[in-house]
């Protein structure tokens, strides 16, 4: 007990030094909501009213601000710090403690974590934690499916991990399909916002490409952005495990490209892609962690000295934050 106790106390001391090196990288974080954040904002002040706001199907993280009577962004700086100390207790299950502390290090350093510190409100970390106790939870009976439902309550474009979790031989498939099923009525209840399924289902009737093509200058530093250098470490492991994680993969990524069909925010709409470290965690040889620790070097340092790239609606390229850290730029 002793043992794990003193484990507990490693890894949120960690966790919170993971913490404070994304937000060093970040070059700050928010406090307040912007954006659409804004108006999710308004939508909990708001609660029980779900009338006249941008994306009221985004319902649980406003719910939670209302219940709590805090601040969504202080909400979503919370979920940032609980998002990493899940990830790093998950792969640490598989690994050391230098091991995931690199790897949690190095996702910390890109958008997928700091998109949450630059832009206040938005509702993605939430569903991310979601996903990944779905994930860790997979092989349960009852669990992962309430917990995809709740990602699904958080942010709808969560659908897109089906594809992913219906890879996975410990999911059942039925089960994850009633998930979405049971959400799909109140999706429609609430999605009566300026972002309903008529502004998507008009758009594309008047041509089907018209989101890809808008976003499809900036698709490839869109797809580069999310976990910028950590593509290296996803393809090596790839090459290394491919009969186990390259299905996976290949649905996931069947999840993220389809997206693109049906807006332009590229980098977030990539950022799903971490659910492979997860798999990828699962299946490594402990051989070989030795080996990939001096890669999660290499990839940490690269992902802290260039510039946070952010495609955003409708395929705009810009850098937030930027700082003397970044003296190396791939994206322009």
């Amino acid at each position: 007990m002793l043992e794990n106790i003193q484990r507990n106390k490693l890894i949120i001391i960690n966790s919170v030094t993971i913490f404070f090196i994304s937000v060093f990288v970040n070059r700050g974080y928010s406090t307040t909501a912007t954006s659409l954040g804004e108006d999710l904002q308004k939508l909990s002040d708001s609660l029980p009213n779900t009338q006249g706001f941008l994306q009221p199907q985004r319902i649980l993280l406003p719910l939670f601000g209302k219940i709590a009577n805090i601040n969504l962004q202080i909400l979503n700086l919370i979920f940032v710090f609980l998002f990493i100390f899940f990830f790093y207790k998950f792969i640490l299950e598989f690994s050391s403690n230098v091991f995931s502390f690199l790897l949690t290090s190095a996702l910390s350093a890109t958008m997928f974590i700091q998109f949450t510190l630059t832009y206040g409100g938005y509702p993605d970390i939430l569903s991310y934690i979601f996903l990944l106790l779905v994930f860790q939870n997979k092989e349960k009976k009852i669990i992962p499916y309430v917990l995809f439902f709740l990602a699904l309550l958080t942010k709808e474009t969560v659908i897109f991990t089906i594809p992913f979790f219906l890879s996975l031989k410990e999911i059942k498939n039925g089960k994850i399909i009633i998930s979405f099923f049971v959400y799909l009525p109140l999706y429609f209840y609430l999605s009566n916002g300026t972002y309903s399924p008529n502004y998507f289902v008009d758009l594309i009737r008047i041509d089907f490409l018209y989101f890809f093509k808008q976003s499809s200058e900036n698709i490839l530093i869109g797809y580069f952005s999310s976990i910028k250098f950590l593509w290296l470490y996803i393809l090596i492991n790839i090459w290394l495990y491919k009969d186990k994680i390259l299905i996976p993969f290949l649905f996931l990524n069947l999840g993220i490209f389809t997206q693109f069909f049906l807006g332009g925010d590229s980098t977030r709409f990539v950022s799903f892609i971490f659910l492979i470290f997860l798999i990828i965690a699962e299946n490594m040889n402990k051989e070989k962690i030795n080996y990939l620790k001096y890669l999660l070097v290499f990839v940490l340092l690269l992902n802290t000295f260039t510039p946070k790239y952010y495609v955003y609606a409708y395929g705009q390229l810009t850098i937030p934050n930027e700082s003397r850290l970044h003296f190396i730029d791939f994206g322009r």
